[in-house]
C-alpha cells in the first residue's frame, strides 16, 4: 500500500502540469434557424486557405477565398470572390483550434451560412458537398454535430442527433421556401 502512495505522489505532479481538456458545447441550430441568422446563404468552392499570426503574434487566424457558384440569400459578390477570416488555423508547427468552428481545406465545395463573412452557429453554419458519381448529383454532408446540444423546456441539455445526409437540390428547395415565408 505504501508504494501505491508513494508512486501516485511521484505521479500526480506530472499530472498537474499537462494542459487540462475542455469542451465547448454550442446550441443545435435548426435549418430555419440558420436561414433566418444568415445574412448570406451561398454555395463556393474554397480556392485559398492561409493561416497568420495576428499582429500581436498572440492568435492565429485562417483567410479562407471563396468563389462562389450560388447565392441563396443576400448580395453575391460582382466578382464571385468571398473573404472569410475566423480564428484558428496552423502557422508552421503551431495550431490553434476553435472547438466547434469550421474547418476548411482548399479544393472544397461547401454551402455556407454566413452573417457579415463569419460562419452562423460556427460549424453549423458549414455543409460540405460531395459529388455522387452513381447518382449524378451533389450530396450535403450533415454538419458535425459531435459538441452541439439541445435544450428542452425544463433547460435539460441533450446531445444532437446530425441530420441524414441530403441532395443540394433538396435543401436548396427546403431554404427557399423557409425564405418565402
Amino acid at each position: 500500500m505504501k508504494w501505491i502512495v508513494l508512486l501516485a505522489m511521484l505521479v500526480a505532479p506530472v499530472f498537474a502540469g499537462l494542459p487540462h481538456a475542455h469542451a465547448s458545447l454550442v446550441r443545435a441550430m435548426e435549418l430555419a434557424e440558420l436561414t433566418a441568422a444568415a445574412e448570406q446563404i451561398v454555395v463556393a468552392d474554397i480556392a485559398r486557405v492561409e493561416s497568420q499570426w495576428d499582429e500581436a503574434h498572440r492568435t492565429i487566424h485562417s483567410i479562407v477565398e471563396l468563389r462562389v457558384r450560388e447565392s441563396w440569400k443576400g448580395n453575391p459578390p460582382a466578382d464571385g470572390k468571398m473573404v472569410l477570416r475566423q480564428p484558428g488555423g496552423s502557422v508552421g508547427e503551431i495550431e490553434m483550434t476553435v472547438l466547434g468552428m469550421a474547418t476548411f481545406s482548399a479544393g472544397e465545395r461547401a454551402l455556407l451560412f454566413l452573417d457579415h463573412g463569419i460562419v452562423v452557429g460556427l460549424g453549423q453554419g458549414k455543409r460540405s458537398l460531395r459529388w455522387d458519381e452513381p447518382s449524378k448529383r451533389w450530396l450535403i454532408d450533415p454538419p458535425d454535430a459531435s459538441s452541439t446540444v439541445r435544450i428542452n423546456g425544463r433547460g435539460r441539455i441533450r446531445a444532437a442527433q446530425a441530420t441524414p445526409t441530403e441532395t443540394l437540390d433538396d435543401l436548396r428547395a427546403k431554404v427557399r421556401a423557409l425564405l418565402q415565408k
